[in-house]
Order: structure tokens, then sequence, then C-alpha cells
């Protein structure tokens, strides 16, 4: 029997929910004129095919600790796969959570090089994708909790606080499997916010007892995060989450352990290239050091700039890698490709404002390379 098509969820954020609230909040009076959800990202077409990379990337490899710029502290300990896994193609079909306030088509560029990657795991093809469908006008939805003893008190409730969320991923689900047929293997990569919002739906805490919700938890083989705050620690200035994270990160059915009990690989990939430092003139620093500070109680740790790696990576088993820069610029590698424009309402789903070529973020090439092998390194026969 050949193996099952694999499906890959790619989810990217920040981490403050409470600016979004503070900013959607500025926005309630144009909200009337904001178009509703856009129309999904398109599908990418055909497949693409690679042989087995080299050793030790055509391995199975345990669960490591912290490697640096894709490495590993310690020598893994590797198992040929069978025979079977090797000679027929993985299918692979990818949907990708976005960040705050990001959308589809931020991330068009970023799928494309995904699916043509020679670092993808061997024998895997990408035959579909999808970014879950959030205009930036669904965020004006957590408006609704600022008048709340709850989001004062930061306990707010994730199954009612991103019910919006959760539908958008499952409306792209849903079109993938039916494309992909329900038999399809998931791997769930997330980015930012959309890797602990993710994290949340594997974990049950969407409250969701639909089909696809069914299926996809007897489907989903690994999660991949990308800088993505998984810790809400007490030493916190302020709860950016208003408890969301916090909910996430106490729940047993969300933690490492549990998810690796289920047959979910875990990747949780940072960048701790950039270091906060508000005693200089480089502006990046400054604005490093402003994001550390409220989310660690510290302002001269590391980074990507917006997420410390301190708060990056879940507790074991779950694999850990830090990249510290970019193989081919030797640049570090920051938190996102694009600058979010929430006040655009009336075109909720056009393109956000595109950083710099020399913004190096986790998709860009030099750093794909360091955590694209990791989607799947468990073969089955």
């Amino acid at each position: 029997m050949s193996p099952c098509p694999k499906m890959i969820i790619i989810g990217h954020s920040s981490c403050s929910l409470l600016a979004a609230a503070l900013c959607v909040l500025l926005m309630v009076g144009t909200a009337a004129f904001a178009p509703s959800r856009g129309l999904p990202s398109s599908t990418c077409r055909g497949s693409l095919c690679f042989p087995p990379l080299p050793s030790p990337l055509s391995s199975i490899m345990e669960s490591s600790p912290v490697g640096v710029n894709g490495s590993h502290d310690s020598s893994p300990t590797t198992t040929e796969p069978a025979a079977s896994a090797i000679t027929t193609p993985k299918k692979v079909a990818i949907l990708l959570c976005p960040a705050q306030f990001c959308v589809p088509a931020d991330y068009s560029s970023f799928l494309a090089s995904i699916k043509c990657s020679p670092h993808l795991p061997p024998n895997t093809c990408v035959v579909a994708s999808r970014v879950a469908p959030l205009p930036r006008t669904e965020w004006i939805k957590v408006a609704k909790q600022l008048p709340t003893k709850k989001f004062i008190d930061a306990t707010l409730d994730v199954q009612v606080t991103l019910d919006w969320y959760f539908d958008a991923i499952e409306e792209a689900l849903a079109e993938l499997f039916a494309q992909a047929g329900e038999d399809v293997e998931i791997c769930l990569v997330g980015h930012s916010i959309g890797g602990w919002v993710a994290r949340a739906y594997l974990g049950g805490l969407s409250g969701s007892s639909t089909a696809v919700h069914r299926l996809t938890k007897e489907r989903i083989t690994s999660l991949v995060t990308l800088g993505t705050p998984h810790i809400s620690p007490s030493s916190a200035l302020i709860d950016q989450t208003r408890g969301l994270l916090r909910q996430i990160a106490s729940s047993p059915s969300c933690s490492s352990q549990s998810l690796t009990d289920r047959g979910v690989q875990i990747t949780c990939v940072s960048s701790s290239g950039l270091q906060g430092n508000i005693f200089t003139t480089e502006l990046e620093q400054i604005v490093a050091a402003t994001s550390y500070l409220p989310l660690t109680g510290k302002y001269n740790t590391k980074g990507d700039g917006i997420v410390p790696t301190d708060l990056a990576f879940m507790e074991p088993p779950a694999r850990k890698v830090e990249i510290q820069q970019c193989f081919k610029t030797k640049s570090p590698v920051r938190h996102a490709h694009v600058l979010p424009t929430p006040w655009n309402l009336v075109d909720g789903s056009a393109a956000s404002w595109s950083l710099p070529d020399e913004f190096v973020w986790y998709g860009s090439e030099g750093v794909l390379s360091q955590w694209l092998p990791y989607v799947s390194l468990t073969y089955k026969d």
C-alpha cells in the first residue's frame, strides 16, 4: 500500500493580542465599511518530487536539544528507513495559519518556495497549499472582548475569543481534504500566533466536534512552529495575550508530551539573531528590546526581534532548533517579512507592506533549509 498523502498547516503571528485589541478599537468606526472574509488563497498546481537528501537528513532523528543554525548539540540516533518509504513519494498539502493582521496574499511566494524547495524531506511532493482565509478585518472581532472583566483580568477563554480563527482553519482544512482525500496525513506547522492557535486546535481547545476536526485528529503527524511564543512567564510586565497563551500552555491536552503520545512529532524553531539593547543607536536593537521587555521583564535577551528565544520552545520531547543567521547572507533572522497594515479595512485582503529583501526571515532562502527538513522525519511502512 502506498503511503498516504501528508498535509502541513503553517501558521504565523505576533504575540500581542492586547495590541490587536487596542488597534481594532481604534478601527471600529470604519468597521461598517470593511468587507467580509475574503476568498481563500489559490491552490498550488502540480507537484514536485525530490530524491532522498544526503545523510543525516535521510535518516530518522530523535527529539534533540537546542541546536544552533539547524544543527544539534548531540549526535542524533539514526535508523535507515524501510525500502518502501524511500521508493514511493509522500504527498504533502500545506495549510498556513497567518500572523496577526497578515493575509493570504502575504504568503504566496513563501508557499511557492516551499513547494519548489530541495530541502523538503526525502521523497516528498507538495501537491496543494492553502492559507487560512483571514482578512485583517476578522481581527475586529477581538474588540468584543475589550469591555469584559475577563479581558481586564487576563482570563480570556480560548474557545470564545478565537472561534473565528478556528473556523478559518477548518474551512481551509475542509478544502484540502476535499482535494487530497480523507486519507491525507496532516503535518501542522505554525508561525508565531498561528503556532499557538494551531497548537490549541490540535489540543481540542476550539471545542470543535465537526467531522473535519475529528478527521484532522486522526491524520495529524507532526507540528512545527516558527517564532511562536509558547510560554507566558510570570516575569512578564504585562500579559499581552490576556490569558490565552497561559491557558494553552497549562492545558494537558496541548502539552508536548500529550501531542507526542498521540503520534504528533513536534519541532520548535526560533531565531536568536537579534539582541535587545536600549543603550545603542541601532534602531533594530532598540525595537527588539521594547518587544522583549514586556514579554520577559528583560530587555537585553535574544530573539527574532519580536519573540524572545527563551519563550519559543515547548518542553521536551519537542525538538528545539535555534537559528542565529541566514546561511546565505549571514544576516540575523527576523520575525516576519511584511509590515501588516491593520488600518486598511477598505480592502481587508490586500497584501501587507513587504519589507526589503535584506530583512531575512524564517521563510528566506538560506533559512528555509535549516528547518524544512524537520517537517517530516518519521517514516511509516
